[in-house]
């Protein structure tokens, strides 16, 4: 009886050293810095780029919407997370102006 208690003691100790090297590389897993998800820039509606005349800047036409300037290029629309002190000068001087595309009568 004895036999058969050490045959049967030697996969149940396999079992629980492989649980708890699996536990301890969940442990290691999880102390990896999670990366932050990528911004989503939610660009400024067709109507306003319609309407707003934009400011040139690096070579690229710049829009004063919610509280950012937003530009597109190539890859998407972008914004610039501080204002930089162009675009600052220039909104604070002489804010673009709005047309209004509306029929009057």
């Amino acid at each position: 009886m004895n036999a058969v208690n050490h045959r049967l003691s030697i996969p149940a100790a396999g079992a629980i050293l492989s649980l708890g090297l699996l536990v301890g590389a969940s442990a290691d897993v999880a102390a990896q810095p999670v990366p932050p998800p990528p911004e989503v820039v939610v660009p400024p509606p067709p109507e306003v780029i319609a309407t707003v005349e934009p400011v040139y800047y690096e070579g690229h036409p710049a829009y004063w919407y919610g509280g950012h300037w937003y530009w597109r290029d190539p890859h998407g629309w972008h914004w610039y997370g501080v204002e930089p002190a162009y675009l600052r000068d220039h909104r604070a001087h002489a804010p673009p102006p709005r047309y209004h595309y509306e029929h009057r009568r």
